[in-house]
């Protein structure tokens, strides 16, 4: 009699496309992940993530515009102005974000490769590009709206395009390094720290807690990159 009230299994594998995804993951991530394990999926990903960013991109161009002239504005006259080349900049966008998913993926799969036994790279380089939609699809509407709402003559330095959303919110007078990671550390990027252990977990069979340990191991680890990245430019 029991079995006959079993519910039927459920297809994993073609309960959804990659595409949904991108958006189930911000509300059933198990789900997500459960199909991650089955069949990674990177290519949709990624290209949605792009073609996001890209948009986005063009949408802020006057903002940037203005940001890079109020910088340049103390420079001798008659120079090249850079301000026209900003377009070219979307071309570098997939590059970007190519190569921070690959570095991502990499680490989580170092990661668990020596906290969790086996590592499964394109399983990991899934789980990492569907974990960064927070950060890197939410946070970035949340700034173009900001954007947006300030105004093109608000904008009076590069700084003026990045809105203090993070822990850069109690440091105001923050530069270089510790704004970068300061910034870092702000509620998408936490929302992906989360996604993050999820995945892990999820796909390769581990604890909750193995899952988190890697999961802030790897944000911290991109935190701290971050905040390099930012410090080798200001001494450009």
């Amino acid at each position: 009699m029991g079995q006959g009230i079993q519910q039927a299994p459920v297809n994993q594998g073609s309960g959804s496309s990659g595409l949904l995804d991108i958006v189930k993951v911000l509300y059933e991530p198990g789900a997500v992940f459960e199909r991650v394990g089955q069949r990674p999926r990177f290519l949709v990903p990624f290209l949605v993530i792009c073609a996001v960013q890209v948009v986005l991109y063009f949408l802020n161009l006057p903002f940037m515009k203005a940001g890079m002239a109020a910088q340049f504005a103390s420079r001798p006259a008659g120079g090249p102005d850079p301000s026209k080349f900003l377009f070219l900049g979307a071309f570098f966008i997939p590059v970007g974000i190519g190569v921070a998913l690959l570095i991502g993926g990499g680490l989580l799969w170092v990661l668990v490769s020596l906290l969790g036994g086996e590592a499964k790279f394109r399983t990991l380089l899934s789980v990492c590009t569907y974990a960064s939609v927070p950060a890197v699809i939410l946070l970035a509407i949340v700034g173009a709206a900001v954007l947006q709402m300030k105004g093109v003559g608000q904008i009076s330095s590069p700084q003026d395009l990045q809105p203090a959303l993070g822990l850069d919110l109690l440091a105001p007078g923050a530069t270089g390094f510790a704004l970068s990671a300061l910034k870092a550390i702000n509620p998408f990027g936490i929302w992906g720290l989360v996604l993050t252990a999820i995945g892990v977990s999820t796909t390769h069979r581990l604890s909750k807690r193995t899952g988190y340990i890697i999961a802030t191991i790897a944000f911290l680890i991109g935190v701290l990159i971050a905040g390099g990245f930012a410090s080798f430019g200001n001494r450009g």
